[in-house]
């Protein structure tokens, strides 16, 4: 087995690992009811299926992942913006932030400027409706308000 692939495996068991650790955790968070509509299982359970489906797929993948020129420098805004972006949530609010961690994973696609940043503002517009008004569950708005 090449180094490459080997690797693969082992990132991909990895996440598989952490995902269904992720979940069997989540499980066994118990509070009352009334603390949360949602309550504290949804966002650990929806994180954990992501990572455990992401993992399963590297693993399961038959030849290996090849990287390409600026692919480090890709993952490492991603990373950066994404390492960012709870702590810009109370200073600049839930749309702003949002739409700039939007926009950075965009740009870093390669995406084009104008286009990332139409669907970044409604993506982060988007979300604050589904999560602030709908579900009912109070987002930083910010310094704006919004």
């Amino acid at each position: 087995m090449k180094a490459g692939l080997l690797g693969d495996r082992i990132t991909g068991s990895l996440f598989l690992l952490i995902g269904i650790g992720a979940i069997w955790h989540a499980w066994s968070l118990d509070v009352p009811f009334a603390a949360d509509p949602v309550g504290p299982k949804a966002f650990p359970m929806v994180v954990g299926a992501l990572l455990a489906i992401a993992g399963a797929s590297i693993l399961l993948r038959p030849d290996e992942i090849a990287w390409e020129v600026g692919d480090y420098g890709r993952v490492a805004v991603v990373a950066g913006t994404s390492f960012f972006y709870p702590l810009a949530l109370e200073f600049i609010g839930f749309v702003l932030a949002t739409a700039l961690l939007c926009f950075a994973c965009g740009k870093a696609f390669r995406g084009p400027t104008i286009g990332t940043a139409i669907a970044s503002v409604a993506l982060s517009v988007t979300f604050l409706l589904l999560i602030d008004v709908v579900l009912g569950l109070p987002l930083p708005r910010g310094p704006l308000g919004i």
